[in-house]
């Protein structure tokens, strides 16, 4: 076979089903070769980088390992915000890149690009292919690795003379992934420490849904019976409707979850890294309280946040081996006699007409707002960008998780976020999907207003966005389009929408604060 042909067959051995893209010069190769098989699905988006969403979408949705392929430098250097992305969130991402032939490499040649040097800091491991020979063997490490411990994105280079030379294909079975049994003196560490607890609170981060641990971190909480936060990462780790769960921590969490974390004596994160925001909730709420830490990478145990017990390992073992020793106990906080906070109409009607859907998120107000007010029961059906903050990548991961599970998606944007990535709609329409895209336009960037507000005494520089007419440009590009302004006509174009099962935008007219 020729290193073309040699590639799609990897790509099958690894039950790839689907890969996005934006074809050029130094993969045509590889689309002809997967065009003439016919068994790999291709999806083109407008851009590479939301082709790159789109790979990230499927991944998280699935639980299976996404795939983008984009030719050499422009296409190439348009994936880097993509990777980025799937680097901070840990999502399972195969980046294949063509490049100049080997010849040419070092020689400033057109559309010449060393990306396996820039995505260096961008991914787990990255590998420039310099034979024919050794393609096979890259492509099966390159999976086993994205999908072993913590998750993350691997780039293949592959100058493209290797599609065209050929040598002999070895058939090879699927390596499983690696995952790393928890450590024993951790376990022990920590059942102490939840022994020792009264108080104890539960913040659920995204690395349970990596592990698929959710019904074991569900047991964990009720035998618990500890009031449960989750980071945006983690929302649909433990159902929004439970009576432990608190709502999101973060930058803005809720009076109830603020109540939880100030009464605890224990804090424990699980599978979360403990950023910057969520110390800033450990600080303000719970500085008295002891810290059990429990994730699969040792790299992030003591990192920001200084421990008292961890267990670094597979999540859903860890969690399993917990259990077994955790008698069940009687809830320490009631639940709140105060009204919760004020959710929009928007997440309140699209919990209730599309609660079987998958929501994705652009960044922004919208976006925090959509992680409180959605009500998120089930892991894989809430996808966002936690770590990066990307604006732009909610529709490209609307397209690929629609792609990767048939469900209906439905992307949650601001018209700041809308304006970065507005052509995906045409990609949409291309492929028929069931693809709701609410944009709630308040014709401004929201958060840098509220910034600017309260930093920079009400001055607002450039904070205005374009006035465009969603609903017809939606129409322009084949799609249904609707514009309204209060709960009774979202109610009814969200029902339409759903019904016809097509793309469609609702562009809903709202104030800067959701």
């Amino acid at each position: 076979m020729n290193g073309a042909e040699i590639l799609v067959s990897c790509l099958k051995e690894q039950g790839v089903d689907t890969v996005f893209g934006y074809p050029g010069g130094s993969v045509l190769a590889v689309y002809d070769a997967l065009g003439r098989d016919g068994s790999v699905r291709l999806v083109t988006s407008c851009h590479e980088q939301f082709a790159c969403h789109a790979a990230d979408g499927y991944a998280r949705a699935t639980g299976r390992v996404g795939v983008v392929l984009a030719t050499s430098g422009p296409g190439a250097t348009n994936l880097v915000t993509g990777i980025a992305n799937a680097y901070m969130d840990s999502t399972p991402l195969i980046a294949i890149t063509g490049n100049v032939s080997l010849e040419q490499l070092g020689r400033d040649s057109f559309q010449e690009i060393d990306i396996a040097g820039v995505t260096m800091p961008i991914t787990k491991h990255n590998y420039i292919v310099k034979s024919v020979g050794e393609l096979a063997h890259t492509v099966r490490e390159a999976f086993y690795y994205a999908a072993s411990g913590r998750r993350g994105p691997i780039l293949i280079d592959i100058p493209k003379n290797i599609f065209d030379e050929s040598c002999d294909y070895v058939p090879a079975s699927r390596r499983a992934p690696f995952k790393p049994a928890p450590n024993a003196s951790g376990l022990r560490d920590a059942a102490a420490v939840l022994a020792a607890a009264k108080r104890p609170f539960l913040c659920g981060g995204g690395g349970i849904i990596s592990a698929g641990a959710a019904k074991e971190f569900r047991v964990f909480a009720e035998r618990l019976q500890a009031p449960v936060g989750l980071t945006a990462m983690g929302i649909g780790a433990f159902p929004r409707d439970h009576v432990l769960c608190t709502g999101v921590v973060g930058m803005h969490p809720s009076a109830y979850t603020c109540d939880a974390m100030r009464g605890c004596d224990l804090f424990v994160g699980v599978g979360t890294r403990f950023s910057e925001r969520l110390m800033a909730n450990v600080n303000g709420y719970s500085p008295e309280a002891k810290i059990l830490h429990i994730d699969i990478d040792a790299s992030e145990i003591g990192k920001n946040a200084a421990v008292s017990a961890a267990v670094c390992g597979d999540l859903k073992a860890a969690l399993r081996a917990l259990n077994r020793g955790l008698a069940q106990r009687s809830p320490w906080l009631a639940p709140p006699g105060t009204p919760q906070p004020h959710v929009s109409f928007v997440f309140r009607v699209l919990s209730e007409l599309c609660g079987d859907a998958v929501f994705t998120t652009e960044v922004g107000l919208h976006q925090l707002a959509a992680c409180e007010g959605l009500r998120i029961n089930h892991p894989r059906r809430f996808l966002t960008s936690g770590g990066l903050g990307a604006m732009g990548f909610g529709l490209g991961a609307a397209i690929g998780a629609c792609i990767g599970t048939g469900r209906l998606a439905v992307n949650i944007s601001g018209d700041g976020s809308l304006n970065m990535n507005l052509q995906e709609i045409a990609t949409a329409v291309r492929y028929r999907l069931p693809l709701i895209e609410v944009v709630c336009d308040n014709r401004q960037l929201g958060m840098i207003t509220a910034w600017q507000d309260s930093r920079f005494d009400g001055r607002h520089m450039e904070n205005a966005t374009p006035e465009i007419d969603y609903e017809a440009v939606a129409r322009a590009m084949g799609a249904d389009g609707y514009t309204v302004r209060d709960e009774t006509e979202f109610r009814a174009a969200l029902r339409t929408a759903k019904r016809i099962k097509r793309p469609a935008v609702i562009r809903v007219l709202t104030e800067v604060s959701l």
